[in-house]
Parts: structure tokens; C-alpha cells; sequence
């Protein structure tokens, strides 16, 4: 690669003006079933299960999560439970009843109008049900059939935002109620059934359908997994993803560029059907052997890492930037930019502004650090 580094700074809006937006057809390049066949010798092995009942989709949207008591049952029911009848108290029901009886008091006619709709209310949405059953089968299915343990997602997104909903803070299902707890807890996957985050559901009406993945679950390393930005259909930069410092991986820069660059000159360039964009891709420790984790498409919403895009868009025909890992001397500040720290709570607990000045800081410092290392480069050879 050869070595290119910006140095004019522009505002978002500026970069906004420079990307072209998105295509509908590059948005769908994106799409998992869209590449997964082509490319599934260098990714992990996957069940796409589609096409999914409209009662799947209906229930996923829906408000409220909630899980079959039985697996086995062939019905899965969208109810609120209502646990008053065995609280645990130890009160008989002539005790609750009794209860009820002081609760009416003093209550005015309205009072009690109120709380008829309500209970009517509440009964309607205890009686509500919703066949999912095929849908269900596929999953265990899948399951069984990836060894027990899944990653599950949707087209263009994973629930990466709901792994706070899991007890190991992972997104390793081994059970049809996990996948569907932390389908229906995501936002991401909501604005993926919506169409997705680069398009309005208008622009992507049509000529698509849902599909849940089921993907082998594996303990990936996240030191191992980094950004890359294809451009012109040219590898131009790779960048680190995960927000904190591995000492070893300095010791890896050669073989790291080597690995992705054959990854994607053997595989990727020839098979992938757009010009510009950006994949994740996995080194083994084991063998230094890359895999393709994902694709997404070239436009500002998608996180360019320890890069600034404008580095990348101010690149000339023939450059390209060096591989950028995290920074020792930034390593103070890894328990603020993690790659997940803005998924483990839900939007409404996010201090987005916080997290977003945190991030242009460690994008900022780390291009400064790589000029700064440029010119003592370039003093050392004079």
C-alpha cells in the first residue's frame, strides 16, 4: 500500500457533500443473503432462514417481550403474564380478595369505569396469540444444525444493542427464546425490518424480503476483527475496530495487510458486486487466515473507525493509508470507546453526544500521532 495522510479538516456537513448517496442496488449488495453464497468459503458458516412469516415479523415489532414458557409448545403467545395469582406472599385467596375489597373503597364511579377498561384491556392483550410455528421450527433447526450455539441477525443488521439483555453481555443463543429476546429487544433490527438506517422505506419498497441468520457461533478475538475501505474497487485503508490498545498486533502489521489484501484480492474484488464500500474481516491467531464478517456500504453513517472519512475521501487515484491501530499513549480511555459501548443500553439511556465528542478525539489524536510519525520518517531519511 502506498501511504497517504490528510491534513485538511472539514466539518461532518462538508463530508456529508462529498459522498454520493447510497444506491437502493448497493444497499442490497449489502445484504447478507446477497453475498453469502459467493463468498461462503471465507466467512462463517450460516442458516439464512427466509421467507419468514408475517406473523414473525408482526411479532418482533411488537411491544413488549415476551417468552414462550415451553419451547416445545407449537404456539408461542404475545401475553402479559399476570403473576398477582402466585406472588410468593403466602396470602390465601380470601386474603387477596379481602385485599381487593379495601382497594375499592373510596373509589368514585370513574374510578371504577377506569379500571373496567383497563382489566378489559389487559385481557385482550392476554388473549392475544400469534402462530409463529414454522418460523419456530427453522430456528431450532438451524440451531441444531450449527452446533448448538448461534449468532443470530437480520439482512444488514446484527442486535449488537441488545447484548446487555444477555447474561454473559454476548450474543451466543443456544435456544429459540434467546434469539427471539434479543431480536425483539434491538433497535437496530427494528429499523432493519423498517428497510434499514442507509434508506427510508420508501426508497427500499419492494424487491427484497425479510430474512433472519443464523450464523455458527465462535469465540472471535476482538483484537482480530478490523474496517476495511474498498474504494474504486481498490483496498485503500484497514483500521482496527475494536477502541483499545493490543501491543501485540504492532508486531503484526505486515502479516495483518498480507492476510487482507489476499483475502480480498483472491475472494472479495472478483465476487462482491459494487465499486466502493466497506467489509469487516477476522485473522486467526492460529494461522494469520482472514475471514469476511460483513459488508456496508460506502456512506457516512458507517463508522470509519480510528480513520476520519475525510483521510479516505481526500485519497488520489494509486494511494492509500496504512493499516491504523489503536494508540498506546490513548489506551486511558478504552473504558470510554469500546466498539460496543454504545450498545449495551437501549437509545433512550445513550449519552450519544458524549460518546460521539469521545470518539472525534481518539480519531483526531490518532491522526495526529500518525503525521507526527510521518515527518520524524521523513526527518530520519533526510
Amino acid at each position: 500500500m502506498m501511504c497517504g495522510t490528510a491534513t485538511q479538516e472539514t466539518t461532518s456537513a462538508d463530508v456529508s457533500q462529498m459522498f454520493p448517496p447510497p444506491s437502493r442496488q448497493e444497499i442490497l449488495n449489502c445484504m447478507f443473503s446477497s453475498w453469502y453464497e459467493r463468498l461462503s468459503r471465507v466467512t462463517f458458516k450460516s442458516v439464512i432462514v427466509k421467507p419468514l412469516e408475517s406473523s414473525f415479523i408482526e411479532y418482533l415489532v411488537s411491544d413488549g417481550i415476551v417468552l414462550t414458557e415451553d419451547e416445545e409448545a407449537p404456539r408461542f403467545r404475545n401475553r402479559v403474564e399476570d403473576d398477582s395469582s402466585d406472588d410468593g406472599n403466602g396470602w390465601s385467596d380470601d386474603e387477596n380478595e379481602d385485599e381487593d375489597e379495601y382497594e375499592d373503597e373510596g373509589k368514585t364511579n370513574d374510578d371504577k369505569d377506569g379500571d373496567d377498561e383497563e382489566q378489559r384491556d389487559q385481557q385482550k392483550k392476554q388473549s392475544m396469540a400469534v402462530n409463529i410455528d414454522a418460523t419456530s421450527a427453522a430456528i431450532r433447526e438451524a440451531i441444531d444444525r450449527l452446533g448448538g450455539r448461534v449468532f443470530p441477525r437480520m439482512n444488514w443488521s446484527a442486535p449488537t444493542d441488545a447484548t446487555w439483555m444477555t447474561y454473559d453481555n454476548t450474543l451466543q443463543c443456544r435456544s429459540l427464546s434467546e434469539v427471539l429476546i434479543v431480536l425483539k429487544g434491538s433497535d437496530k433490527i427494528s429499523e432493519d425490518i423498517e428497510g434499514n438506517r442507509f434508506l427510508s422505506k420508501q426508497e427500499m419498497a419492494g424487491g427484497w424480503e425479510h430474512e433472519l441468520v443464523l450464523r455458527q457461533w465462535c469465540n472471535l478475538y476482538p483484537s482480530m476483527e478490523f474496517r476495511c475501505f474498498v474504494r474504486n474497487r481498490k483496498l485503500v485503508a484497514i483500521s482496527q475496530i475494536e477502541m483499545q490498545h493490543y501491543a501485540f498486533l504492532e508486531n503484526m502489521r505486515q502479516e495483518i495487510e498480507s492476510s487482507i489484501q489476499r483475502l480480498f484480492d483472491q475472494h472479495i474484488c472478483s465476487q462482491f458486486e459494487s465499486e466502493n464500500y466497506c467489509f469487516d474481516a477476522y485473522i486467526t491467531q492460529e494461522n494469520g487466515r482472514a475471514f469476511v464478517i460483513d459488508f456496508e456500504p460506502w456512506c457516512e453513517k458507517v463508522d470509519s473507525c480510528l480513520y476520519l472519512w475525510q483521510e479516505i475521501l481526500d485519497l488520489r487515484e494509486g494511494e492509500a493509508l496504512e493499516l491504523r491501530l489503536f494508540p498506546d499513549s490513548l489506551d486511558g480511555m478504552r473504558h470510554y470507546s469500546s466498539k460496543f459501548s454504545r450498545s449495551q443500553f437501549p437509545k433512550d439511556l445513550e449519552g450519544q453526544e458524549l460518546n460521539t465528542s469521545i470518539t472525534e478525539f481518539i480519531k483526531k489524536m490518532t491522526l495526529k500521532q500518525a503525521q507526527e510519525q510521518e515527518d520524524d520518517d521523513k526527518r530520519s531519511d533526510d
